[in-house]
C-alpha cells in the first residue's frame, strides 16, 4: 500500500510504510535525507473517492520521481477502488500467479503506450500482459495468470 504525504494539499513523498502511530495521530516521518519532512495530511487507497483525483495525482508524483506513475480503478465492488501505483519498469524482475501459486516468468523486456507489458526469461521465452482496463492489475493473453512484481515461486498445495 503506497502512503503519500501531503502538505498544504499537494503532495511531498510517498511511502509504503504507515505514517501513523495511534489514532489518528501522524508521526513525523523522515524525508530521503533523513531529515524530517513535514506535511499535514497522509492519504491512502480508502481516502481517495474518484478516478480524476488518482489521475490528478499520478500526474504530480510522476513530475516529483521522474518514474511513470498512473492513477487505477479496481471497481466499485473492491474495497479500496481508487489508488496510485508505479508502474513497472523495464528490467524488473516479475512472476506470475493465481490463487496462491506463483512462478517466475524473468525480467521485463517491454512495455507498450498502452502498458502492454512483456516479460522474458534467461531461455528466450516470453509472456505478454494487458493491463485490465484502468485496474492495477496486468492478465496474462490467454489465461487467468496475474502479472507480479518480484521473482516468487511458490505452488499452493490445493492445485
Amino acid at each position: 500500500m503506497i502512503y503519500v504525504l501531503f502538505l498544504r494539499g499537494l503532495p511531498v513523498a510517498w511511502t509504503t510504510e504507515s505514517p501513523y502511530t495511534g489514532t489518528p495521530k501522524l508521526k513525523e516521518y523522515q524525508g530521503k535525507d533523513g531529515k524530517p519532512l513535514e506535511y499535514d495530511e497522509a492519504k491512502t487507497t480508502p481516502d481517495y473517492k474518484s478516478k480524476a483525483e488518482v489521475d490528478a495525482l499520478a500526474l504530480r508524483l510522476t513530475a516529483m520521481s521522474g518514474k511513470h506513475w498512473i492513477g487505477f480503478d479496481d471497481g466499485p465492488g473492491t474495497s479500496h477502488q481508487f489508488g496510485v501505483m508505479e508502474v513497472p519498469r523495464i528490467g524488473d524482475d516479475v512472476s506470475y500467479g493465481f490463487n496462491g501459486d506463483y512462478r517466475p516468468c524473468g525480467k521485463i523486456t517491454k512495455i507498450t503506450k498502452g502498458l502492454r507489458i512483456t516479460a522474458t526469461d534467461e531461455k528466450g521465452h516470453t509472456m505478454v500482459f494487458n493491463r485490465k482496463k484502468e485496474t492495477s492489475g496486468w492478465k496474462r493473453v490467454g489465461g487467468t495468470w496475474w502479472l507480479v512484481k518480484g521473482i516468487h515461486d511458490e505452488r499452493n498445495p490445493h492445485i
